[in-house]
């Protein structure tokens, strides 16, 4: 059995994946380790990439029809064989001691989770070239609920215990759907969220995103806020409001407060609604603010309750969208209702 089994989707980005495999295998010295590429269905297939860059015989290949980032992720989970998992997307690199630090880590501690900090760099030139920016330190916790939905780390952050992770996929709450796609990695918190589990923080920035000209997820912010939503919802449905899910279900209200405050001016108004509808369902009625925002937001919302404190935040802090849209109100419209009724 490997020490680690590393999921790789793949989706018309057959030159970047060189940076990460190559991350990978200065990072593997030492550890059993598979990386397993999944082929979501490119249009030209990875596998002539792989073969020119020299990675051919290193990796396992799996190539599917194009279904989608979570689906990816689900297929190369269903082939791994390593006692522990890290999920990374072809612009993605990790330091040259992360896996061994959070596998050691993982090992002494004998945990389900580990994360670390992360950094970014340009993906240009030669590898030896590119040069690594930290970014700030991740606040460190032990407690699943407030990991995977307070913290949410970037999907190349945390690392899995393989059968752990397999069992919150057999017993997921809600199924996976297309609809989440762009936030694959949320679907799989929040499904982890409400089961018991040890967290680990591994300090130093080991993980490290790509920054490059091509197309990715987040140059449309509004699809992956549409599709968090749907998650939010989702789960809200979806997990009984028990004793023992209480906690987790108030981080998600307090967590759709939270981006409800950052919404721009205006922004669409089912959008706004259907936040605040989680809100009031999951959260509204706990007595401490200080989730919901800083001190003066708080003193405001003893004087003019909750929600109207927000409204006059958000118009005071917030920019207008027109500032920032990055898709038409026919696709927005779209995303919308595409999505479940509240």
């Amino acid at each position: 059995m490997p020490d680690l089994s590393v999921i790789i989707p793949v989706y018309n980005r057959g030159e970047l994946i060189r940076y990460t495999l190559e991350s990978l295998r200065r990072a593997s010295s030492g550890l059993a380790m598979e990386s397993i590429v999944v082929d979501d269905g490119s249009t030209s297939p990875v596998a002539a990439d792989l073969e020119r860059l020299g990675y051919a015989t290193t990796i396992r290949l799996i190539r599917q029809t194009n279904q989608g980032l979570l689906f990816a992720r689900l297929a190369g989970l269903a082939a791994a064989t390593g006692r522990y998992t890290l999920f990374l997307d072809s612009d993605d690199l990790v330091a040259p001691d992360k896996l061994r630090r959070q596998i050691a880590a993982m090992d002494a501690a004998r945990c389900e989770v580990s994360y670390t900090d992360t950094a970014r760099c340009h993906l240009q030139g030669d590898y030896d070239a590119l040069e690594v920016t930290a970014d700030a330190p991740v606040r460190a916790t032990s407690d699943p609920a407030d990991f995977f939905i307070n913290i949410q780390p970037a999907p190349h952050s945390p690392m899995f215990r393989t059968d752990y992770l397999r069992k919150v996929v057999h017993r997921a709450y809600f199924p996976p759907s297309p609809l989440y796609n762009s936030v694959a990695e949320i679907w799989f918190y929040h499904n982890a969220a409400p089961r018991p589990g040890r967290v680990v923080h591994v300090p130093g920035p080991l993980t490290i995103s790509g920054v490059h000209p091509a197309a990715r997820l987040t140059n449309h912010w509004e699809r992956l806020a549409v599709a968090s939503l749907g998650v939010m919802e989702a789960f809200a449905r979806s997990v009984p409001p028990s004793p023992e899910h209480a906690l987790v279900c108030r981080y998600v209200g307090e967590k759709a407060f939270r981006s409800w405050r950052r919404l721009p001016r205006g922004f669409t108004r089912e959008y706004d609604a259907r936040l605040l509808r989680l809100w009031q369902r999951l959260a509204a009625g706990h007595p401490d603010l200080t989730p919901l925002g800083g001190r003066s937001f708080r003193l405001a919302c003893t004087v003019l309750g909750s929600v109207l404190a927000g409204r006059l935040f958000r118009r005071w802090q917030n920019g207008s969208y027109e500032s920032i849209r990055t898709v038409e109100s026919e696709e927005l419209n779209r995303l919308l209702a595409a999505l479940p009724p509240p």
